[in-house]
C-alpha cells in the first residue's frame, strides 16, 4: 500500500478499534490479555523523548526504525518469552492496522521477533502469567471445562505438584466453600511428595469451582479407580497416572496449541513434535508441569502475598521457596521491598 493512501490516526485510536473488532470473537480473558501486552506499546508513543513531544501521534508515520527503538526500550527488564509474547501480539495489531489503511503493509514484517534458541531451554525457567493466561483463555474458549482446561487451570491455580493433581478425587472439591483438599493417601496409590505434612486445603476462585463442577457434571466419564474412589481426572478405565497427566500439560504449552507463533517458525502441518502427546512431549518450546509451579509461584511472590502464605499454600519451605522457586529478579525484588517500606512508612 503507498503511503499516500493512508489515513491518519492516533495509535491509541487504533488500539481502541482493535480491542472492538476482537471483543466478539474472543473470551474477555483472551481481549485484557491482548489489551495488557499492548498497553506498553500504546503508553510509549503516548511517551516522550528528549524533545518533549510523543514518539507518535499518527500511525502513519510509524516506521521500522521506531519498532527497533520501542523492542529496544520494551526488553530492559522483562524475560525473553514475555518479549516474544508481546511482539506477536505488537506484529499482529499491525496486521489489523494494514486493513484499516493506518500503515504500511510492509510494517507488521519489521517487527523482530526474538526466536528461542533450543539451548537456552527458557521454559525450564518459569511460566510467565502472560503465557499462562493465554494458554487458559484459549482453553476456555475453545475447550471449556474439559479435561485439559481443569488440568491446567488448577495446576496453575493452585501451584500443586503432579502428584497433588494426580490424587484429587471429586469429592476433594468443595464447591461451597471454594477450597480444594490435597490429601496422602498411599494406601490407595496417591501419594503426597511430603506425606501427611503435605496435606492442606487450598482456596480458590469461584470462577474455577464453577468450571470444574461444569467438567464434573458434563465431560468427566463416571468412573471409579480401584479403590472405589472417583478420580477428578479420569479415563473410561480409571485414574490417569501422573506420566500422562504431564503429556497433556506437555502438549497444551506448545505454542501452535494454543493459537500462537511457533518459536522456531515451523509450520504445524509439518512440525515434528504435532500430532500427538508422545510427540509434543520433545517439542523444546514446551513447559513442564514444574515450570508452571514455579511460575504459579514467582506469580504469587510478585503480588506481595507473605512467603509464608505462600509456603503454605505451595508445599514448600521458605528457604527451598527462596532457593529453587522464586524466579523473580534481584532488581524486581528490591523494588518490592522499597515499595513495602514506603507504604508501611506512609502509615506510621
Amino acid at each position: 500500500m503507498a503511503s499516500n493512501t493512508l489515513e491518519p490516526i492516533d495509535p491509541r485510536d487504533a488500539y481502541e478499534l482493535y480491542l472492538a473488532d476482537v471483543e466478539g470473537e474472543l473470551s474477555p480473558n483472551t481481549v485484557e490479555a491482548k489489551k495488557y501486552r499492548l498497553g506498553f506499546f500504546i503508553r510509549w508513543c503516548e511517551g516522550e523523548d528528549n524533545d518533549a513531544e510523543p514518539r507518535c501521534i499518527n500511525l502513519n508515520r510509524l516506521s521500522g526504525r521506531d519498532l527497533l527503538r520501542y523492542k529496544n526500550w520494551r526488553q530492559d527488564g522483562i524475560n525473553k518469552v514475555t518479549l516474544k509474547t508481546q511482539l506477536s501480539e505488537l506484529r499482529e495489531f499491525l496486521r489489523f492496522c494494514v486493513s484499516i489503511d493506518a500503515v504500511d503493509e510492509s510494517l507488521p514484517e519489521k517487527v523482530t521477533v526474538p526466536s528461542l534458541e533450543p539451548e537456552e531451554n527458557v521454559r525450564e525457567s518459569y511460566m510467565d502469567p502472560d503465557e499462562a493466561t493465554t494458554i487458559l483463555s484459549f482453553l476456555e474458549q475453545y475447550h471449556y471445562a474439559s479435561f485439559d482446561h481443569v488440568l491446567l487451570l488448577l495446576l496453575w491455580q493452585t501451584g500443586a505438584r503432579v502428584a497433588g493433581i494426580h490424587g484429587l478425587d471429586v469429592d476433594d472439591i468443595n464447591a461451597d466453600d471454594e477450597t480444594i483438599q490435597l490429601c496422602h493417601r498411599p494406601e490407595q496409590g496417591t501419594r503426597l511428595k511430603n506425606g501427611e505434612q503435605g496435606e492442606r486445603i487450598v482456596a480458590v476462585p469461584a470462577e474455577t469451582v464453577a468450571v470444574v463442577q461444569d467438567y464434573v457434571d458434563v465431560n468427566r466419564p463416571p468412573v471409579t479407580d480401584d479403590h472405589g474412589r472417583e478420580p477428578l481426572f479420569a479415563t473410561k478405565n480409571g485414574r490417569m497416572d501422573k506420566r500422562h497427566l504431564s503429556k497433556h500439560v506437555y502438549k497444551w504449552t506448545c505454542p501452535c496449541q494454543y493459537n500462537q507463533p511457533c518459536p522456531a517458525d515451523k509450520d504445524p502441518m509439518d512440525c515434528e513434535y504435532t500430532g500427538g502427546y508422545d510427540s509434543s512431549v520433545e517439542c523444546p518450546h514446551n513447559s513442564s508441569p514444574h515450570c508452571i509451579r514455579r511460575g504459579a509461584i514467582t506469580h504469587w511472590l510478585k503480588r506481595d502475598v507473605p512467603d509464608r502464605a505462600i509456603s503454605d499454600r505451595m508445599n514448600v519451605s521458605v528457604a527451598t521457596l527462596d532457593r529453587h522457586y522464586d524466579a523473580r529478579s534481584e532488581e524486581e525484588r528490591a523494588e518490592q521491598r522499597r515499595q513495602y517500606l514506603s507504604d508501611v512508612t506512609d502509615a506510621e
